[in-house]
């Protein structure tokens, strides 16, 4: 559908990454925002960056508060 999927892709010195955000329609009319994060890590400086920001945690906490921010009342 269109208009229902957002996708961003960026990169730095430590990943090359794509989020998509998508927008479910639920049966009772209202929707549900989700967020995939795909990303690679390459080379030793990538492995470290995966470990300390998404092995630890940190990523997902992140995720999670960004997505709480469009929760509405």
């Amino acid at each position: 559908m269109p208009g229902r999927e957002l996708a961003l892709e960026g990169g730095h010195r430590f990943s090359v990454y794509r989020l998509v955000f998508r927008i479910d329609e639920l049966s009772d009319g209202r929707s549900r925002l989700r967020a995939e994060t795909l990303a690679a890590f390459p080379g030793a400086a990538g492995r470290v960056y995966r470990l300390l920001v998404i092995r630890s945690g940190a990523h997902a906490s992140v995720m999670r508060r960004m997505l709480a921010g469009y929760r509405r009342p």
